[in-house]
């Protein structure tokens, strides 16, 4: 079970509560609003905060703790996020109505922004949420190992926290993320290996676990991932073995958990609120084997209310009310529930091109051609990656919000004037895996075969014709990639890039597509 909803349905499970309980979110990319077109998983992250008030109430009669965390990547995913040049100047302030004990960073909040500083707008959304204060209003909480400044190589968040439960249960906790090499300029991401052998990891670990109960480490990224064992093994050359220490993981969008040793485990919960997580464990194990529980609990109000004992009238408690509050005022004044227009069908984001259900065949063919290209008079072509779309076009009305889902990274336009045919052909093939001085020939003509029951990595719009040339147009986000491969087929400096129809982007372009699309009975907005 993985992204896009397809969640492993099961009966409601019955939380066992130990003496650490940890509800987790991760991977949110702004999905904290419920799922309009996917009924089941109706939760917002509303609810999973009422989660949390349900469990505390239930705990404290046992005298036991309840922590609340979540991964990282809050960003990049809905209209509350995407609407922002800077991803996160909506959301920021509705997170911040989420009460969570700690907070990770995930790669998200790190992809550049700015085309390093060539565009207008904030860098990244780490400047952005450290400009506003969202970072700080932690109190030391919003976690960053191995992310530092790259001006300063202070830090972002913080290295590490200590949580003091309620009755007493202390948890050293860490913040790390993978060895992400496409990080915005503002940011450096430090190696986990050489995180964990340098000085205040060690000293963190030395003068901390003593009085800690277990070890929390906050993971962007798979709950398998060879950097989780490297972690662990840095965490054990100092603790020992028999320290708890419980891995929450994310970045791969499924669930899964795995045992590392006999005190350790990874758990990841899924993403975009199709999943809220639960740990617990106790702090003496019975045996030679510490015991840990994990739940994944569907992101649906009744399967959450039944994991705390409660109702679905009965779930939201002071806490989520407050969120769900925050959150549809936000919505609203985005005005992310108007209605653009209507879709004629079904378009899904993974149906291959040469089906009439592919989402991406639709935005390639009819929908860039209507509301990017200029009608100059001059050939265009644009390719795009594919994974710039992230959510199926629904049969109906469609609304600003859903524009936004379907392509949430608003990625602006660059242009190359005067590129041949020939050489677009060329770049299109090895962008999906072909070799550089391939006959190109060979590749239309089925003799060098490539897989046909997938989306390919990159998709272009009109077919070209070798001897003529092109405007070739792409997004930022691909610009690396595209100018890399062009000058190697090109073997020449590339002409100049300009940015293309400013004010347009990845997302704006559904937009104005959709308000040419009238509905059948004009209805305007959702209610």
């Amino acid at each position: 079970c993985s992204d896009l909803g397809s969640v492993c349905r099961g009966p409601a499970p019955k939380l066992k509560l130990g003496d650490v309980n940890l509800v987790v979110t991760t991977d949110l990319h702004s999905w904290v609003g419920g799922r309009k077109h996917e009924p089941y998983l109706n939760a917002t992250l509303a609810h999973a905060v009422s989660l949390v008030e349900q469990l505390r109430i239930l705990a404290r009669e046992q005298k036991r703790d309840v922590f609340f965390l979540d991964n990282g990547d809050i960003n990049d995913g809905t209209g509350l996020s995407a609407t922002a040049q800077d991803h996160v100047d909506s959301l920021a302030p509705v997170m911040l109505r989420a009460p969570y004990d700690a907070l990770n960073i995930g790669n998200h909040e790190l992809y550049q922004l700015n085309s390093k500083g060539t565009e207008p707008g904030q860098a990244c959304a780490i400047t952005a949420l450290r400009d506003s204060g969202y970072i700080a209003a932690w109190g030391g909480r919003y976690l960053t190992s191995n992310v530092v400044w790259a001006s300063s190589k202070e830090p972002v968040g913080s290295r590490y926290t200590v949580l003091e439960g309620e009755f007493g249960m202390n948890l050293l906790t860490f913040g790390f993320l993978y060895n992400m090499d496409d990080h915005c300029d503002a940011v450096e991401v430090e190696d986990v290996n050489a995180t964990v052998h340098s000085q205040w990891f060690t000293e963190a670990l030395r003068a901390h676990s003593p009085s800690s109960h277990g070890i929390v480490v906050l993971a962007h990224m798979d709950y398998k991932d060879e950097l989780v064992d490297v972690i662990l093994a840095g965490i054990r050359s100092v603790v020992g073995m028999k320290m708890p220490v419980q891995f929450l993981t994310g970045h791969s969008h499924i669930r899964g958990w795995t045992r590392l040793d006999n005190f350790a485990t990874s758990f990841e919960a899924g993403c975009k609120m199709d999943t809220v997580g639960f740990a617990s464990f106790d702090k003496v194990a019975t045996g030679d084997v510490l015991e840990f529980y994990h739940a994944d609990i569907d992101g649906n109000t009744a399967e959450l209310a039944s994991a705390a004992n409660s109702t679905k009238a009965e779930l939201l408690l002071p806490d989520g009310e407050n969120f769900l509050v925050a959150l549809r005022s936000t919505e609203d004044a985005l005005h992310l529930g108007e209605t653009l227009g209507c879709s004629a069908k079904h378009y899904r984001t993974w149906a291959p091109l040469d089906q009439d259900d592919s989402l991406w065949a639709y935005y390639a063919n009819i929908v860039l051609p209507a509301t990017l290209f200029e009608p100059s008079g001059r050939r265009q072509w644009a390719v795009m990656g594919t994974g710039g779309l992230s959510y199926d076009v629904y049969k109906g009305p469609f609304s600003r919000n859903d524009a936004y889902t379907t392509s949430p990274f608003g990625n602006f336009w660059f242009t190359l004037k005067g590129i041949v045919g020939a050489h677009l052909q060329e770049l299109l093939l090895h962008l999906n895996g072909g070799e550089i001085g391939i006959d190109v020939r060979r590749r239309l003509s089925g003799l060098v075969a490539t897989p046909e029951d997938r989306v390919p990595n990159y998709v272009a719009t009109s077919p070209l014709e070798e001897a003529k040339t092109y405007d070739l147009i792409y997004c930022d986000f691909d610009s690396d990639r595209v100018e890399g491969l062009l000058k190697q087929i090109l073997g020449s400096v590339l002409p100049s890039r300009l940015q293309y129809r400013p004010g347009s982007n990845t997302s704006s372009v559904l937009v104005d597509w959709f308000r040419m699309q009238p509905c059948p009975h004009e209805k305007h907005t959702f209610v």
